[in-house]
């Protein structure tokens, strides 16, 4: 019986094993927002981390997450400050307009929201694209945003769960150690699921380069769930 209770192979201790890993890449994730202009290579490293264990790779998730900020880190510098600096620019807008009564404010209350809507949604690919392929940030943008729109219940559900998460968060400040970690969890199953037909078989053994195609390649895999030509970060 002791033997079973403690055993590290039953569903308990490793169901414990990856709450702990969760705990540790939201730590991490923390401590390099800090900066604030790390944003997003923290984000790009946070999303990078979680995806390699939703593929239930035997990876070191610290160092997944050191190895890919380390990589990604002038890319995501480039791609998170701009991203942060309009959700923010849009934010104070949309408050601003919102204390400012009604009338024309509401009209531009409304205009700053929708385009907060569609800022939300290409913020939400974005990372986790950046994390496992390699393409200029123009072409991650554009691609986060068809993404989106392509599979736009999976976007608001996505949506929705860091909405309830930042909501918790702001009832219970504590919980900022694990929600977003388990937001990110949730947001990496939904978006493996996609990538699923760009991403290499993960039994096959492949060494830490980026995933590479062209438009091309990307429109076919649409059309027929089937890629030519890839490498891995």
């Amino acid at each position: 019986m002791m033997d079973k209770l403690f055993n590290a192979d039953t569903p308990f201790w490793q169901a414990m094993e990856k709450i702990f890993d969760i705990f540790i890449l939201n730590t991490l994730w923390l401590l390099c927002c800090l900066p604030i202009f790390t944003i997003g290579p923290a984000t790009t490293a946070f999303y990078y981390a979680m995806i390699n264990m939703v593929r239930e790779e035997e990876t070191s998730v610290s160092k997944d997450f050191g190895r890919s900020f380390k990589q990604n880190f002038k890319q995501g510098v480039c791609l998170g400050l701009p991203l942060t600096a309009i959700g923010a620019f849009l934010l104070i807008d949309i408050r601003m307009c919102y204390n400012s009564g009604t009338g024309i404010y509401t009209f531009f209350m409304v205009f700053f929201a929708a385009i907060f809507m569609f800022w939300a949604f290409i913020t939400l690919y974005a990372f986790p694209l950046l994390a496992k392929f390699e393409k200029k940030n123009l072409e991650i943008i554009v691609w986060a945003f068809t993404l989106s729109i392509k599979h736009l219940g999976r976007t608001l559900l996505m949506l929705f769960a860091l909405a309830a998460g930042m909501w918790i968060c702001h009832i219970m400040p504590g919980l900022i150690f694990i929600a977003p970690g388990l937001i990110a969890l949730f947001h990496a199953f939904m978006i493996t699921a996609l990538l699923k037909p760009y991403l290499p078989d993960i039994n096959i053994a492949q060494e830490f380069t980026p995933l590479v195609f062209d438009s091309e390649n990307i429109e076919n895999t649409y059309e027929n769930e089937e890629v030519n030509t890839y490498g891995e970060k």
